[in-house]
This record gives C-alpha cells, sequence and structure tokens, in this order.
C-alpha cells in the first residue's frame, strides 16, 4: 500500500475527483435505457446515439491530447469538466431525435478532452516505475465511482425522473472542475526531453507541430498495433454498457436488475485491483495483457448461454479479472512508448482505441443483437479478444526495446 499513498498529491487530487464525477456519470450507463423505456425510441436508434458519443469521443481524444500538449493539461481538463456540464444540463431538456444525437456527440467532444490531459499529467509526476501503481489507483478511483452508480442511477430513476441522473452528473462535473481549479497546478513540461522525434523546448508554448506529431505516431508501429489491439478487445467490454442491457432486456430482466449485475465490475475492481497489480506487474506486460485478453474472451463467450441473473453476474466476474490484469498495464506502457513532447497526444491517440471502438461498437453490436442475436454477438466478442491477444503477442519483443529507448532519453 506504501506504494500507493506515497504517490504525488497530484495523482491522489485526481483519483478523488475522478471519483466524484464518476460516481454520478450516469449518461452512459443509462443511455440505452433512456432512449429505449422512457422516450420510446427503438433499439437501433440507441445504438446510433452510443456510436454518437463514440465519434465525440474520438474528436475528443485527439484534440484534448493536442491541446494538452500546446497550452497545458489543466486548462484542457477545466474545459472538458464545466463544459461537459452544461452539456448535459442542456441534454436533460432535449427529445427531438437529431437534437439527442447532436448534444451526445457535443457532450463526448467536450467532456472527454481531459482524459488524455489527466493520463500525461499523471505520467508527468510520477517516475517509469510508478505509473503501473499510478494508473492504477486512478482506475480504482474510477471503479469506486462506477460501482456507486448504477444502484444510486437506479434509485433516482425509481424514485424521481431520468432527469435528475443528467443534472446530478453535470454537478458532479463542475465540482471536478472546481478541484482541478483551486488544488492543481500545471505539469506541463517546460524543458523536456530530447530524442529522436523531440528538439529542446524551454517554453510550454514551443511544442511539435501536429503535422510533425501525427506523421511520427503513425509511423511508430509499435504503439499503432497496440492501440489495434487495445481496439479489438475494448469493442467487447463497451457491449456491457451498450448491448448487453438491451439483451436483458429482451431475457425479462429488468433495468434494477442490470444495474446490480453490473455491479459486480466496480465492486471487483474496487477489492481486488491493488493485489492483482501486484502480482501482474512482476510478470512480462505483453504476455499478461494476451492472457487478459483470452480471459476477457471466456466471459463474454459465456453470455452466449447464459440465461439466470447469476449466470450472467458469473459472466461479469470472468471478464471483469481479465480487466483487472490489463488495467495496470495499458496505460503505463503508453507512457513508456511516449516522447516527452508527444505524451498527451500519445494518450490522446490511445485513447481513440476506446473512443474509436465506442462509435463502432454501439450500432454494430445492436444491429447484431437485432439481425443475429445475442448468442451470436458474444461469440463475436470471443473472437475480437483473440484477436487482440495475438496482436498484443506479435509485437512483445519490440515494446521492451522502445521502452528501454525511452527510459534512456527521458534519463538524459
Amino acid at each position: 500500500m506504501d506504494k500507493f499513498i506515497n504517490l504525488p498529491a497530484t495523482v491522489h487530487l485526481l483519483c478523488v475527483g475522478s471519483f466524484i464525477n464518476r460516481a454520478a456519470q450516469f449518461l452512459v450507463v443509462f443511455l440505452t435505457i433512456y432512449l429505449t423505456q422512457s422516450l420510446g425510441y427503438p433499439e437501433w436508434f440507441a445504438g446510433v446515439c452510443m456510436g454518437a458519443f463514440g465519434v465525440g469521443s474520438v474528436g475528443a481524444s485527439l484534440v484534448g491530447g493536442h491541446l494538452a500538449d500546446i497550452i497545458g493539461r489543466k486548462i484542457v481538463m477545466m474545459s472538458g469538466m464545466f463544459g461537459g456540464g452544461a452539456v448535459l444540463v442542456v441534454f436533460s431538456y432535449v427529445s427531438d431525435p437529431l437534437a439527442i444525437v447532436g448534444v451526445i456527440a457535443a457532450f463526448a467532444f467536450v467532456s472527454e478532452m481531459y482524459r488524455p490531459a489527466s493520463s500525461a499529467m499523471i505520467a508527468d509526476v510520477v517516475s517509469p516505475q510508478e505509473r503501473p501503481h499510478a494508473f492504477t489507483l486512478m482506475y480504482l478511483a474510477i471503479n469506486l465511482g462506477f460501482a456507486v452508480a448504477p444502484p444510486t442511477g437506479g434509485f433516482l430513476i425509481s424514485h424521481f425522473s431520468f432527469k435528475w441522473l443528467f443534472l446530478c452528473d453535470a454537478l458532479t462535473s463542475a465540482v471536478f472542475g472546481l478541484i482541478i481549479l483551486v488544488a492543481i497546478k500545471e505539469t506541463l513540461p517546460r524543458r523536456m526531453a530530447t530524442s529522436d522525434a523531440d528538439r529542446p523546448s524551454s517554453k510550454i508554448g514551443e511544442s511539435v507541430p501536429w503535422k510533425e506529431a501525427a506523421s511520427h505516431i503513425l509511423c511508430d508501429r509499435v504503439f499503432m498495433v497496440f492501440c489495434l489491439a487495445t481496439f479489438c478487445v475494448a469493442m467487447a467490454y463497451l457491449q456491457g454498457m451498450s448491448t448487453f442491457p438491451m439483451y436483458l432486456n429482451r431475457l425479462g430482466i429488468d433495468v434494477e436488475t442490470y444495474s446490480r449485475i453490473i455491479m459486480v465490475n466496480g465492486i471487483m475492481i474496487v477489492v481486488l485491483q491493488i493485489p492483482v497489480t501486484g502480482i501482474v506487474i512482476k510478470r512480462n506486460r505483453v504476455t499478461v495483457l494476451a492472457i487478459a485478453s483470452v480471459v476477457t474472451a471466456i466471459g463474454f463467450g459465456l453470455k452466449s448461454i447464459a440465461q439466470t441473473p447469476v449466470h450472467f453476474a458469473l459472466t461479469v466476474m470472468i471478464w471483469t479479472t481479465g480487466e483487472m490484469m490489463a488495467v495496470p498495464l495499458v496505460s503505463a506502457i503508453v507512457a513508456d512508448l511516449a516522447p516527452v513532447r508527444l505524451r498527451a497526444r500519445y494518450m490522446g491517440v490511445f485513447s481513440t482505441s476506446f473512443s474509436g471502438a465506442n462509435m463502432v461498437a454501439a450500432p454494430v453490436g445492436s444491429a447484431i443483437l437485432v439481425v443475429y442475436g445475442g448468442p451470436f454477438l458474444w461469440k463475436v466478442c470471443l473472437g475480437l479478444c483473440i484477436v487482440s491477444a495475438l496482436l498484443y503477442l506479435s509485437i512483445g519483443s519490440a515494446i521492451s526495446v522502445q521502452k528501454a529507448d525511452r527510459s534512456n532519453a527521458e534519463t538524459q
């Protein structure tokens, strides 16, 4: 526990703010239920809206990462929190289908810009050896909030209305924004390490031009394959928030039961993530990621034969185990691979592994669910996770070499 307690205060403050924000982050968790059961839209429209969230998130990841390397991490995170809260208030009052799609995309674009900036800030203030612990602590905070959000949201829906979900979500975003404003200092390195992609810089505003940065990132084969592998497994993970509740509804399992089933994910991570982290960081990172993808494949594949809430809770337990194995490693590997002056942009591009999956997974998953049925969808998820494992293994040795090169550059 000392390795987590002794992390810089900046990391702890970001974790506290993320917990507060996630404890009431209801939009993504209940969006498909809100659209289909409250507003009466068909399942395919719910999938389109989740896809719109993904489109906005992709833009946010790229723009947020770029701006965080240019103007600083702090201002990007504050803009995301305050702006996202304002858009949520607007969303609570719209019901027209085009307006819904537009506002969801706008919310994702504004609010998700904080992610690459936050990840880059963590990498700024901790050593390479501390990064798995720092990113694990952040993930714990997020998932502790996630464990609180479903039952809280279910209570608000049952006793008040969906509008209360979005207003509470907006309030917690504003609270996180205030924490960033008052308590967190800018961490953008003022003089950055030199590598084959960088030149020394003495001012925050002097950064790698976006064309040069894009060229370098796209030519980094190891990093791009790593992102593709993560994208494949994320395609499966995101079905848990989009098509999974719709599939359960088809089986006659209501929203409150879904809330309890998916809450297993958050509870397991809060209780077990620290000991799991202590185990996996001592092993070969890429091998662990490949095994994690296989475990995730089993968890989602078993949904094709599950029938009862208990069965589905067991499948969540299995794929959550895979998730816990991967979490301490993925962001730490990205931070190790990224040149210092491209750190936030690497984090931004990596974030598109999830936001891009969100853009594709929901509409494609809902279409598969409607046309071919749930069992076929879960078998597709199994296949994607196996592909992810093979891709991770294909770049294992190259990641070790590139990590060593970046570490030497940072110490010079």
